[in-house]
C-alpha cells in the first residue's frame, strides 16, 4: 500500500505542477513577454540580479550570522541556488502580481537557471565548506519539464487556438491545484515526524531567510505595485523540485526533505501574510490615485 501511494505521489506531483504551469502558459503571449523585455530592460536586469545574485548573498549572510545546524545551512544554500518555483506562475498571478512581468521574469529565470544554478551552488558550497554540485543536464531536465516545456506548449496553443486556451486554461489550472493539495496531505503526514524533530532555532533561521528574501524583492522592486509584489514573491519562492534533485544527487532525499519541507511551509505562511498586506496597500494606492 505504501509503495502504491509513493508511486502515485511521484507520478501525480510532477503532472499536477505541469498542468498548472501549462494553464499559465495558456494565458501568456510570447510577443508580450518580448515587448516587456525590450521596453523595460533595466527593470528586467535589476530583477534578475535581485533573484540570482542578491538572494544567494542573503543566504550566505544569514547562514554565517545566525549559524544554523550544518544540515539547515546546506539546505538554505541549495534553496538559494534554485530559482523559478513553478507554482509561482499561478500563485502570484492570482494574488495581486503582474502577469506580463511575471511571465517575462519567470521564463528568463528558468532559461538562465541552466547556467546560474551550477555556478551559484559551486560558489556557496565553497564559501560554506561543503561539497555539492549539479550538472547542466539535471537542471535542464528539472526546469524544462516543470516550467519551460509546459509554458511553451501553452504559448503554442494560445497562438493557434486562443478561444480554446481561454476555455481550458482556468479549468486545467484549478484541477492541477486541487490535485496538488490532495497529494500534499500524504507528504505532510510522511514528513510530520521530521518537522517535529527540527529544533526551534532552525525554524527561526528559515523564517528570517524567507523574510529577508521577500524584503529584498519588495524594496528593490519596480515602482508598479503589482510588479513589486511579483519580484518579492519570486525572490522568496524557491524551486522545490530542483532543490530536491540537488539534495538527492549529493546527499539523499531523507537528509534533504527535513530542511526543504519546513521551508515551504514557512514560505507559504509568511508569503500569505505578505500578500494580504500588499493587497491592502495596493488598494490604498489605487484610492489615492483616483482622489
Amino acid at each position: 500500500m505504501k509503495e502504491v501511494l509513493l508511486d502515485i505521489i511521484k507520478t501525480g506531483l510532477p503532472l499536477s505542477i505541469m498542468a498548472i504551469t501549462f494553464s499559465q502558459g495558456l494565458r501568456l503571449a510570447p510577443g508580450q513577454q518580448l515587448a516587456f523585455f525590450k521596453e523595460h530592460p533595466l527593470v528586467m536586469v535589476r530583477s534578475l540580479l535581485v533573484v540570482l545574485v542578491l538572494v544567494p548573498i542573503a543566504a550566505l549572510a544569514v547562514i554565517l550570522l545566525l549559524k544554523p545546524s550544518p544540515a539547515v545551512g546546506i539546505g538554505l544554500a541549495i534553496l538559494a541556488a534554485s530559482p523559478a518555483a513553478p507554482m509561482q506562475l499561478r500563485n502570484i498571478a492570482n494574488k495581486g502580481g503582474s502577469l506580463v512581468y511575471l511571465g517575462t521574469l519567470h521564463v528568463s529565470l528558468a532559461l538562465l537557471a541552466i547556467i546560474t544554478v551550477p555556478a551559484t551552488l559551486s560558489l556557496l558550497s565553497n564559501a560554506l565548506g561543503f561539497r555539492a554540485e549539479v550538472g547542466v543536464s539535471a537542471v535542464a531536465k528539472t526546469v524544462g519539464t516543470a516550467i519551460l516545456i509546459p509554458v511553451v506548449l501553452g504559448f503554442v496553443v494560445r497562438f493557434f487556438f486562443p478561444k480554446v486556451a481561454d476555455k481550458i486554461g482556468p479549468v486545467l489550472g484549478k484541477v492541477g491545484e486541487v490535485a496538488l493539495y490532495v497529494l500534499a496531505i500524504p507528504i505532510l503526514v510522511k514528513t510530520f515526524g521530521m518537522l517535529v524533530k527540527m529544533d526551534p532555532w532552525s525554524y527561526v533561521v528559515m523564517a528570517v531567510f524567507v523574510i529577508v528574501n521577500l524584503a529584498i524583492g519588495h524594496v528593490l522592486g519596480p515602482r508598479d505595485a503589482q510588479e513589486r509584489t511579483t519580484l518579492a514573491m519570486e525572490s522568496g519562492a524557491r524551486n522545490f523540485g530542483l532543490a530536491v534533485t540537488i539534495g538527492a544527487l549529493n546527499f539523499s532525499q531523507e537528509k534533504a526533505l527535513p530542511v526543504f519541507v519546513p521551508y515551504i511551509i514557512l514560505f507559504v505562511v509568511i508569503s500569505t501574510i505578505y500578500l494580504k498586506w500588499r493587497k491592502r496597500q495596493t488598494a490604498k494606492e489605487v484610492v489615492m490615485v483616483r482622489q
